[in-house]
């Protein structure tokens, strides 16, 4: 493993070349290929083989047994390299099938408290392995196809966890769809299911992708992104030094995924398909459906600032990476050059970006596919690394004493100004002028595992890789900064021309007012709860997410006088190719504790205890049985899919397809096991993640344990619906915190 002071990859000092690149693309398949058998020992093997078939007389007695392949030196070459290969390759095709049959197939360890002798010898394989360390990828290849579950069960699942959010009459109505479902058309749409899953590695996430993704026209901000935030306490700096820091790992991180030297996800047991669509991808608008353009690798960012954009190379041009002194530069210039400030709607042309996806496409090519000019501009963004804006803001911070702080910064990172997020980028980084910085990803592309992995990367990267000058040397650098001499030593930023219209400057306008009016609706507060962290809640004999989702489900119930539809995102990521799948958090055990709480928890302490244990414990099987396949949602969806594809009434997938999400939750979870959050490193602590709340009339919830000192909760709703009020929601759920916690006084 990587020691405290290692850095998480490489510090590359060069951007490859295209042979540098094709020629670790090969290894990389060779490896991937191949593991746990590395290529140079695989290689090595094969020559043995060769020179026995070649030079010894039992090899010369078995290659006669092979037909000939012509006459002559190079036919006889040909045959022994050929019988070699497979000779040699036979027994790595073997480890690797039981591998895959077995290690990576194998999850009855996720549901035993006590190891069985099969998840001992399980566990003796996964050590065996880990001395033959994964690159990101090398196990793709060797993880399960997502099973599809037994019709039955997913629709027994389904009754039992809307029982508790509906009428009994409209629950009987479902029931009997349910039986007719079961007898009818669900049989017809479970074959046409399971055949399809036999020609795809993963039933669920093309459709997912394109379905629940790529079809919607909904503007992407607030409503397809996820937006995370700095540490508690940040290293003082400057926004141009702080712009370097970021501009200079994420570009380390972006060719470290690219030659897999990222540590993969569980230790290679989890997918890390999706990790080549991190950086230089753009999420292309369509006329009914969007596509994603990967770019592979580049060698620049975009800039927004002052309503410019810029093209910012990271690499000089002889392909040497940027030092984060000539990084800063860069930064400092573009900061310091004269007349940069773009006004009126030239200055705003992102605002297209944050339109309908059909609005955009129509703008798109109507004013930059059909512009030279402005399409060469279009093209210089969309293939960027990432996005990073240098935003005039100077209060963005966070303060135990001033709550409201940390709710403004989150919601200006999740909302923006209307104009100064590329909207298509996978990632737009945001930085204040106090050097306080946020970032947003696009939801369509990857899930929050990756997100959170680079994020843990970073602040790997920042507190314990990275220097910085104080910021008094900071300040004194900048002001003694030399223009001439620093353009001697690094390429400035480079303004991008988009040639602005009458027609396209009041589409711009257009814009800019609806997304406005968008995020003035939403309505986003922030609690940091600093009375305890995920220590004490282990030692109530809990889960910790499980005791958080039973704390939002107290809160709400109180909050909303009743029970509603719960989304907790949880992990498929043991499966090929796959994302997520949804935790229905409702059941009937959370509803009997949030009852027994609010019938006077307080004087029957023994009882309340017993139903939240039963209740986290519940969550945590249901999380496990999720993690295996055996979830509800993403298995209905496809049924909904095939039902549509195929022209089959189906009022039960009806029914499920409409039932809105009131309350949608998700947990950051530790990734990398590298984070150092307690005792001197508390503040080291990132402060979580945001989104908007799914429905309109609902709430969002996103939270993440910070070591054992703290819980870090995100609210989000809308001003727009007069039921939800998000810092109502706020003190109820610290109020459910504590009240939880007194239990086990």
């Amino acid at each position: 493993g990587k020691k405290p002071n290692d850095p998480p990859f490489p510090l590359f000092a060069r951007f490859p070349s295209r042979i540098e690149r094709a020629g670790y693309q090969i290894y990389n398949y060779l490896d991937n290929s191949l593991y746990p058998v590395r290529p140079l020992y695989f290689g090595a093997a094969v020559a043995a083989t060769a020179a026995f078939f070649n030079r010894s007389e039992d090899g010369s007695r078995l290659m006669q047994m092979v037909p000939t392949w012509g006459d002559g030196a190079l036919a006889q070459y040909a045959k022994v390299g050929a019988v070699s290969l497979t000779v040699t390759y036979i027994p790595v095709c073997l480890t690797r099938f039981a591998l895959r049959q077995f290690y990576f197939k194998y999850k009855r360890w996720l549901f035993e408290k006590k190891p069985s002798v099969l998840t001992q010898v399980w566990g003796v394989i996964g050590s065996l392995l880990s001395l033959v360390s994964p690159r990101l990828k090398s196990c793709e290849s060797l993880l399960p196809s997502l099973p599809v579950p037994v019709l039955e069960e997913t629709v027994k699942g389904y009754l039992a966890s809307i029982r508790n959010v509906c009428s009994d009459e409209e629950f009987a109505a479902v029931e009997k769809m349910a039986e007719e479902f079961l007898k009818g058309e669900g049989r017809t749409l479970q074959r046409y299911t399971k055949l399809y899953s036999m020609f795809t590695e993963n039933y669920v996430t093309g459709f997912w992708e394109k379905y629940a993704y790529l079809y919607s026209r909904s503007p992407l901000l607030i409503n397809s992104s996820v937006v995370h935030l700095d540490n508690f306490v940040n290293i003082p700096a400057t926004q141009a030094v702080r712009a370097a820091h970021i501009a200079y790992i994420e570009f380390l991180s972006h060719l470290a995924i690219d030659r897999q030297t990222y540590k993969p996800p569980g230790s290679g047991l989890l997918c890390a398909r999706h990790y080549d669509r991190l950086y230089a991808i753009a999420r292309v608008p369509g006329a009914e459906v969007d596509h994603h353009e990967n770019y592979g690798i580049s060698r620049h960012v975009v800039v927004l600032y002052n309503g410019g954009i810029y093209k910012v190379q990271v690499v000089d041009e002889n392909d040497r990476i940027y030092s984060i002194d000539q990084l800063t530069d860069i930064f400092t210039e573009l900061l310091v050059r004269a007349d940069t400030e773009v006004s009126g709607a030239e200055g705003r042309v992102p605002a297209l970006t944050h339109d309908t996806r059909n609005g955009w496409h129509a703008n798109r090519s109507r004013f930059f596919e059909s512009t030279p000019g402005n399409s060469k501009a279009l093209k210089l963004i969309e293939s960027a690394a990432f996005a990073i804006t240098l935003s005039d803001e100077e209060n963005w911070d966070y303060d135990p004493e001033n709550p409201a702080l940390l709710s403004r910064f989150m919601k200006d990172t999740l909302t923006g100004q209307g104009a100064n997020r590329w909207v298509d980028k996978s990632l737009n980084y945001v930085i204040g002028t106090n050097g306080r910085y946020g970032g947003t990803g696009e939801h369509s592309i990857v899930d929050g595992s990756e997100f959170d992995h680079i994020m843990e990367y970073f602040v790997w990267m920042e507190n314990d890789i990275l220097t910085y000058p104080s910021l008094d040397d900071q300040r004194a650098r900048e002001k003694a900064f030399d223009v001439v001499e620093a353009g001697k030593r690094v390429k400035f930023a480079e303004r991008l021309e988009i040639d602005v219209s009458q027609e396209m400057a009041s589409e711009i306008d257009r814009c800019y007012s609806a997304h406005q009016e968008a995020a003035n609706d939403v309505d986003l507060e922030a609690l940091v709860f600093r009375r305890w962290g995920k220590g004490r809640i282990k030692k109530c004999g809990c889960s910790p997410d499980a005791f958080i989702q039973m704390a939002i489900q107290l809160a709400n119930y109180r909050d909303q006088g009743r029970f509603v539809l719960t989304y907790e995102a949880t992990s498929a990521r043991f499966f090929a190719n796959s994302r997520t799948e949804t935790l229905r958090s409702v059941t009937d055990a959370s509803c009997a504790f949030v009852r027994a709480m609010e019938d006077g928890g307080e004087t029957d302490k023994t009882h309340c205890i017993t139903l939240l244990r039963s209740a986290c414990e519940l969550h945590s099987t249901r999380n496990r049985d999720c993690m295996v396949g055996r979830g509800v949602d993403r298995h209905l969806f496809v049924l909904f899919v095939m039902a549509k594809a195929r022209g089959i009434t189906s009022p039960l997938l009806d029914h499920y397809i409409k039932q809105e999400w009131l309350l949608s939750t998700s947990h950051l979870p530790n990734v990398t096991n590298t984070m150092k959050e307690d005792g001197d490193d508390a503040n080291k602590s990132w402060l979580g993640a945001s989104f908007g709340a799914v429905a309109k009339t609902g709430y969002g919830v996103c939270y993440r344990l910070a070591g054992n000192h703290s819980i870090v909760v995100y609210i989000s709703s809308y001003h727009s619906a007069k039921n939800t009020n998000s810092a109502r929601f706020r003190g109820r759920l610290e109020r459910a915190l504590g009240e939880m916690s007194a239990l086990f006084d």
